[in-house]
C-alpha cells in the first residue's frame, strides 16, 4: 500500500466542528453569541447540514473551508439578503467597522435606516440620475414623512461622510 488511506467523515459533521470552532463573525469581528454559516454567499441552515451526509475526506475539507465564513446574523442578513439599490450598504457597513469608533447596535441602526430609505426610493421609482446629484439627499429627506426627517438625515450625513472618505482614497 503506497498511500496513507484518509478517513472520510460526513459534511455536516466537518460543518457542525467548523461551526463550533468560530468564536467571532468573519465581516465584523463581533463576538459570536449565535451565527449564521455562509457558503458561497448563501445562508446554510441547520436542516441544510443535517442533510449533508456525504462523506468527504480531509483533502476535500480544506478545499471547501475558504468559501465558508462564520457570520453574526447582523452581517449575514446584510450580505446575503439585502440588494440595495441606491446605497452601498456593504461597502458603508464595513466603513463604519473598520474606520470609525461606532459600537455595534449604533452602525446597525444606520445600516437598517438606510436599507429602509433604500426600499422607499425603489417603491417610489426615484430617479437614479436625481440620486447621483450632489443635493439629492435633501430631495429625498424633502420626499419623507417630517417625522422621519431626522432619523434618516443623520444616516444619509453618516453615509455622506463614507462617500467623502471613499473619493478621498
Amino acid at each position: 500500500m503506497s498511500g496513507i488511506l484518509s478517513k472520510k467523515r460526513p459534511l455536516s459533521r466537518y460543518l457542525k466542528d467548523y461551526k463550533h470552532s468560530q468564536t467571532h463573525c468573519s465581516q465584523c469581528g463581533k463576538l459570536l453569541d449565535r451565527m449564521v454559516l455562509v457558503f458561497r454567499g448563501k445562508i446554510i441552515n441547520k436542516n441544510a447540514i443535517m442533510r449533508m451526509d456525504q462523506p468527504i475526506d480531509d483533502a476535500i475539507w480544506l478545499s471547501l473551508q475558504p468559501e465558508l465564513a462564520a457570520q453574526c446574523r447582523f452581517c449575514s442578513e446584510i450580505s446575503c439578503k439585502s440588494h440595495a439599490n441606491y446605497f452601498d450598504i456593504m461597502a458603508f457597513k464595513r466603513y463604519l467597522f473598520q474606520h470609525t469608533e461606532m459600537n455595534h447596535s449604533t452602525i446597525r441602526e444606520y445600516v437598517v435606516r438606510l436599507r429602509r430609505l433604500d426600499e422607499m426610493l425603489v417603491v417610489r421609482d426615484y430617479p437614479a440620475e436625481k440620486f447621483a446629484s450632489s443635493s439629492c439627499h435633501q430631495h429625498i429627506i424633502d420626499g419623507l414623512p417630517l417625522v422621519a426627517h431626522k432619523t434618516y438625515r443623520i444616516a444619509l450625513r453618516k453615509y455622506e461622510q463614507f462617500l467623502a472618505w471613499r473619493r478621498s482614497c
